[in-house]
């Protein structure tokens, strides 16, 4: 997976990515949605370093089957809170 995690305002943000996806764009209905480089990032991470940037981060972005499915093996997100783009899952968390 890709991640990278940005500080915006004083808040941290994770986005991550299946691999495959990054750089693509992702057609619903009329939404175009484009998995950037420069906000999923370019760097493949690992599972620790996913759990690590989740705790750290204030909001979470994901997009992709293997990131969701690790969320949801670790009880991150539950399968309610995952939307599709046609076939693509999706999730954001923001902690309060």
């Amino acid at each position: 997976m890709i991640g990278k995690i940005h500080d915006y305002l004083g808040q941290k943000i994770f986005a991550c990515c299946d691999i495959e996806l990054l750089d693509t764009k992702i057609i619903f209905n009329d939404v175009t949605i484009h998995i950037s480089s420069s906000f999923y990032g370019k760097d493949k991470i690992n599972d620790d370093q996913i759990l690590s940037f989740v705790l750290e981060a204030d909001q979470i972005n994901v997009f992709g089957k293997r990131i969701c499915d690790f969320l949801l093996s670790k009880k991150i997100i539950t399968k309610e809170k995952i939307i599709y783009f046609n076939e693509t899952p999706h999730a954001q968390i923001y902690k309060i």
